[in-house]
């Protein structure tokens, strides 16, 4: 029983470290990333904000918070969520070239950037689809991401919807 206590608290250890390491690497991406999506964003809320439906809006007596968020805000929306998925796909190559590099996440965490280090080490004896598949999973989410993220833009954007 305290065999298995002491495996349980390697575990527990080695769990802690990990998360710590995926945790201060989303930190830097997030913190790094923020600024053009906050400054777009601001531009298209500035834009929306002297258009003819907000100043109706605002004749009428609708409150600041109201003409925000009933009218200025699902108009914007597609822009950010265009910016974030784009920022999404940055992130995950910028983990995995933070990972391939050794600077990501730990060895021991699951990573396409450790993937790819393992597999590139595996090329030299002659083992290719390792590489191959790595990567393909890579293309392939990182396609199905931006067509998920152009059919809910689509879905999403007053424009199309002939709404505005």
């Amino acid at each position: 029983a305290v065999a298995q206590h002491m495996n349980l608290d390697g575990l527990d250890a080695a769990i802690g470290r990990s998360s710590r390491q995926v945790l201060t690497v989303a930190l830097v991406l997030a913190l790094t990333g923020w600024t053009g999506i906050y400054r777009l964003i601001r531009a298209e809320f500035m834009k929306h904000r002297v258009r003819e439906y907000v100043r109706a809006a605002e004749a009428i007596g609708a409150s600041q918070w109201s003409r925000m968020f009933r009218h200025i805000l699902p108009n914007v929306s597609h822009v950010a969520l265009v910016q974030l998925s784009l920022h999404v796909v940055s992130f995950i190559k910028s983990e995995v070239i933070l990972s391939y590099l050794g600077l990501g996440v730990g060895v021991d965490q699951v990573s396409w950037g450790t993937m790819l280090s393992e597999a590139q080490n595996e090329l030299i004896l002659g083992y290719w689809w390792q590489l191959a598949a790595v990567t393909a999973f890579m293309a392939v989410f990182v396609t199905a991401f931006a067509l998920f993220t152009d059919a809910l833009r689509d879905a999403l954007d007053p424009k199309l919807r002939g709404l505005e």
